[in-house]
């Protein structure tokens, strides 16, 4: 992580930022200016022929989207649909349109696709996995092709060209919007109000939140939004061995000497979830996120672990990114983590019913097109 974006979460770094204020007030204008004209209808945006759920958020990364989409997808397929995701495929080698997977099998690599599009792939069997600049295309290849019938769009809330009938909007509880100031100066893409526009607000790693500052949040979120979040925290299922295949269980780290390895846009939630585990982390190699690991990287892991009697940990969304020796490396250990949903999980059953019920609605009167 480089300076800059230390001082981006920490809360106290309003005044060593203050040289990136014009900018941060040119991106503010920016910002205001694009979504008053979508208010507005100036600029159109189109409807796909299938409900349509964004799972996104205000601050970049690491809010915990990813277990959000894989909560938000199973739910929809336990209901019977076939669900299809929509990604940008950030830190892909491909950036055209492409399908990282259909209903019978995973057809692109990590690096093809981008490390969270592969990650659900794995993770969703049966779920098609779109990515490409223009998610209004995804929508019809999906729809027309693939034969979806709900989509989720991941990371959508700021992409409006692409009108949704839920947006989900999730917040690390843990450091809700860094030291609040927008881009450049700080890590937000929209001003603290732009949740108003949300359906649902989805409270991440509430455990990890002192209960005062939780508190503080959340009555923070009713006032701003008319309503309570849901909130979840990031639970570890399982450790797995570097080829994501075999389980090594839960307690698999407890009491475990640990090297951290990661690429994370905030590693401090990992390290947490070692210590929820009980591993002893004894040294780490972080890197900015989405870092694609070389050879090089990994050996030097692995010496470090070797010097020091340790094991490697890694999350699963960093595994997918690691070079293909990585697969049949003894010493690697992944963890998988899901969203445990605390609070307010009728209310999700709810949100996602409304938002089938008018996509429905809608796709039954457009008869299959994309309307502009």
């Amino acid at each position: 992580m480089s300076w800059l974006e230390d001082r981006w979460w920490d809360p106290r770094a309003g005044l060593s930022t203050a040289p990136l204020a014009p900018a941060e007030a040119a991106f503010r204008a920016a910002a205001a200016l694009r979504g008053a004209l979508y208010d507005a209808g100036v600029l159109a945006a189109a409807r796909a022929p299938a409900p349509t759920i964004s799972i996104g958020n205000v601050a970049v990364g690491g809010a915990g989207k990813t277990p959000v989409a894989l909560a938000v997808a199973r739910r929809l397929q336990a209901r019977g649909r076939a669900v299809a995701i929509l990604s940008r495929g950030y830190g892909a080698e491909a950036s055209g349109p492409r399908i990282v997977a259909d209903a019978d099998r995973v057809r692109l690599s990590a690096r093809e696709a981008g490390d969270e599009p592969a990650l659900l792939a794995r993770r969703l069997p049966g779920v098609r996995v779109l990515c490409g600049p223009r998610r209004a295309d995804l929508a019809q290849v999906a729809v027309g092709e693939l034969g979806a019938d709900a989509l989720v769009l991941d990371d959508g809330f700021q992409h409006r060209a692409l009108a949704r009938d839920l947006d989900v909007v999730v917040v690390d509880a843990s450091n809700p919007a860094g030291n609040g100031r927008l881009l450049p100066r700080g890590p937000n893409r929209e001003p603290w109000s732009a949740l108003r526009r949300a359906g649902l607000v989805w409270l991440t790693r509430v455990d990890a939140a002192p209960p005062e500052r939780l508190a503080a949040l959340r009555a923070e979120l009713l006032s701003t939004t008319g309503w309570a979040p849901l909130e979840s925290r990031h639970a570890v299922t399982d450790v797995l061995d570097g080829a994501l295949a075999a389980s090594l269980g839960p307690a698999a780290l407890h009491d475990v000497p640990v090297v951290l390895l990661c690429a994370l846009a905030r590693p401090d939630g990992f390290r947490r979830t070692l210590a929820t585990l009980g591993a002893r982390v004894v040294a780490e190699r972080t890197y900015r996120d989405h870092h694609w690991f070389e050879e090089a990287d990994l050996a030097e892991a692995l010496d470090l672990a070797r010097r020091k009697g340790a094991v490697i940990a890694t999350t699963e969304k960093d595994a997918v990114r690691l070079p293909p020796a990585a697969a049949a490396e003894p010493l690697l250990r992944v963890v998988r983590i899901e969203a445990e949903i605390l609070q307010g999980e009728a209310m999700l059953d709810a949100r996602l019913s409304g938002a089938l019920a008018d996509g429905d609605v809608r796709a039954t009167r457009a008869e299959g097109a994309i309307d502009p």
